[in-house]
């Protein structure tokens, strides 16, 4: 349900002491607003973040150089800020420009992408463009015509070529040893551009080849088209005449051993400084753009409330502790890690507060109903002094969403780690008018999307919340916060096993849970997954972040599901 604040005066009689102490006194309220509207430094943040570091690939230099930024700058608001490692793997790969044109029989200039940890070309690769094979004679024909001429370019998507694995398998063999130029593909090819986006690009990677020696990593390229100019290859593959591009991919690998890290900053606390309140993002990005929402705007947002609290001078009773993840984007690594390595501490974490929901301004919660006094008494000030930045926005300017019990895990992003295990863990709920799946993991994730005044209100609405919670003489109730069953601590399977409430074998429902999503949804024992909204997927990995998409943009939760003979669409009653 939705809870509407009331004025204090009215409800003042309906709480008690212990909650009218988690709101921040009034001085101090009204000096961590006026911080964080009226002296934000939240788009400086954005604007170093996105141009002096760009794309934030784990593992990656640029990575590592964002991360020492970050330490540093919350060490000169006078936190007790670190790195800590999470991980090694074994090379480090960045991305550099990219480039495509074709120059036979028409000139046209391409807009390309790169995967990740894939291999670069040596310099500007011309060669001729031929289709994929599908049969055994198809790879014969392109077998022999490279034992000739290397220079080629084969047209199509490995992993989803329609051929048989033998085909496969040989193109994969001409590429290992050099013998073609390498891989060039649509971006609907992918299967992970957004239809209702044209033109968009969404290149994603292995990282399990970053877990491999420098001497083995991929030494071939792979481009992705645009869709449009996918089309226009396609049309001049079907002439009569040799069509010839031109690409230049730099990718670059670096040898490891590469330290992943974790950027920690805790403002200490006053009485009881072991409990603790955290607030975070995670600072990876994949490397299409410059991950400015993805996530740029949580991790600035998290940097702006560590700096909004300092310059308030506020001393909480526990320590606040800013946390900026790591491997977020390959599967919550870093906070996966954090919650095995701190895992004796776990009791202590009063709530964590997790933003990596893009550019719209946070205005709500979900909370236990366990949870609902305290959290009316810590959001009070938000509703005594502060506004809706957005236009026309008629609704509360924040808002409790109370609910007796309270699913773990939530969505795929890091709060999940902290959800799985029983510690109350929340990401913002979001309003406005930006579509996150538009820049979502794509070549417009960059600063052009970000809206200013949303960054400040999410950074000051952050920082209110977390003293207030941080300043309680109690940790939050943990009733009603179910946590995920024994078996692992976090992966995709875990996360949509409990999210939905279905046990899964790969992405086939092999039993279904009274009173979770999917029973709510029609969902059925013998359903196999294929789609989230206009998605398709091969994984649940990729299931996960195909609903994540559409939660972000306020979708409904379309999952098509194979049943018998056809597909089924279903919509899942909660996000």
């Amino acid at each position: 349900m939705t809870v509407r604040m009331r004025a204090l005066p009215t409800f003042l009689a309906s709480l008690t002491l212990t909650t009218l102490c988690a709101q921040a006194p009034p001085p101090l309220a009204e000096k961590i607003v006026h911080e964080g509207l009226e002296n934000s430094q939240v788009m400086a943040f954005q604007d170093v973040l996105c141009h002096d570091f760009g794309s934030r690939l784990t593992g990656s230099v640029a990575f590592d150089r964002a991360a020492h930024w970050a330490r540093d700058e919350f060490a000169a608001m006078g936190l007790d800020a670190r790195l800590e490692p999470w991980g090694e793997w074994q090379v480090s790969w960045d991305r550099e420009q990219w480039m495509g044109r074709v120059v036979e029989p028409v000139g046209l200039e391409l807009q390309v992408a790169s995967p990740a940890w894939t291999g670069s070309t040596r310099g500007i690769a011309r060669g001729s463009l031929v289709r994929m094979p599908k049969t055994a004679e198809e790879l014969a024909a392109l077998q022999a015509r490279a034992a000739q001429d290397p220079a080629l370019w084969v047209w199509g998507a490995m992993s989803r070529q329609a051929g048989d694995a033998a085909v496969r398998d040989g193109v994969q063999a001409l590429l290992d040893e050099g013998k073609l130029l390498g891989i060039a593909q649509s971006a609907t090819s992918t299967r992970w551009n957004d239809k209702n986006w044209e033109n968009q690009i969404r290149v994603f990677g292995d990282s399990r080849r970053a877990q491999r020696p420098y001497e083995e990593r991929p030494r071939w390229a792979n481009a992705v088209v645009r869709d449009d100019q996918s089309a226009q290859l396609e049309e001049l593959l079907g002439g009569d005449k040799p069509v010839v591009v031109e690409f230049e991919l730099r990718n670059r690998w670096r040898p490891g051993p590469v330290t992943l890290y974790n950027v920690v900053a805790d403002l200490k606390g006053t009485t009881d400084p072991e409990d603790m309140v955290i607030v975070c993002a995670h600072l990876d990005s994949w490397h299409q753009a410059t991950g400015a929402t993805d996530n740029g705007t949580g991790t600035c947002s998290t940097l702006e409330a560590a700096r909004i609290l300092t310059a308030a001078g506020a001393r909480p009773r526990r320590t606040i502790r800013f946390i900026l993840w790591g491997g977020e984007e390959q599967g919550l690594l870093g906070s996966r890690q954090y919650v095995v390595q701190h895992r004796t501490q776990m009791h202590h974490v009063s709530a964590v507060f997790n933003h990596d929901s893009g550019t719209n301004w946070a205005q709500s919660l979900g909370i236990a109903e366990s949870q609902l006094a305290d959290f009316t008494a810590v959001v009070q000030p938000i509703l005594d002094r502060m506004q809706a930045p957005q236009t026309g926005f008629e609704g509360p300017v924040f808002a409790l969403r109370a609910s007796k019990v309270v699913q773990p895990a939530g969505g795929g992003s890091d709060n999940a780690s902290f959800a799985a295990v029983g510690v109350p863990a929340y990401g913002w709920g979001m309003k406005g008018e930006v579509p996150y799946a538009r820049g979502w993991h794509s070549q417009w994730d960059t600063i052009s999307i970000v809206v200013p005044q949303y960054q400040r209100q999410t950074a000051t609405v952050a920082a209110l919340v977390a003293f207030g919670v941080a300043d309680l003489d109690h940790n939050l109730s943990r009733d009603g916060v179910e946590r995920a069953q024994p078996g692992g601590l976090v992966n995709a399977q875990l996360i949509v096993e409990t999210w939905l409430g279905v046990e899964l074998d790969g992405l086939t429902i092999t039993s279904v849970a009274n009173g979770g999503l999917a029973v709510g949804a029609g969902l059925q024992k013998g359903d196999r997954l294929l789609a989230a909204g206009a998605t398709a997927i091969d994984d649940l990995p990729g299931f996960l972040a195909a609903l994540r998409a559409l939660a972000g943009d306020g979708k409904p939760l379309a999952v098509t599901v194979q049943r018998g003979d056809g597909p089924v669409e279903v919509v899942l009653g909660g996000k």
